[in-house]
């Protein structure tokens, strides 16, 4: 008997997804011009949310978070 196999699937789409991607390389290119270094710690942050683990209204908690 074959066991099933579970796809993990993205729960926002393809399209969300580029969306976000876009939101953050451009805040990162902005913080740069700016004079602000990305910091790399909060990068697992910024790709759960791009992925769509969560929603925006997160982003800055959880970012915080992972810089404490």
């Amino acid at each position: 008997m074959d066991a099933a196999v579970k796809v993990k699937r993205p729960k926002i789409s393809v399209e969300e997804m580029k969306r976000r991607r876009k939101i953050i390389d451009d805040g990162i290119q902005s913080n740069a011009i700016e004079g602000a270094r990305h910091d790399c710690r909060i990068d697992p942050v910024l790709e759960a949310f791009i992925a769509g683990e969560f929603d925006i209204s997160e982003l800055v908690s959880r970012a915080k978070q992972a810089l404490a």
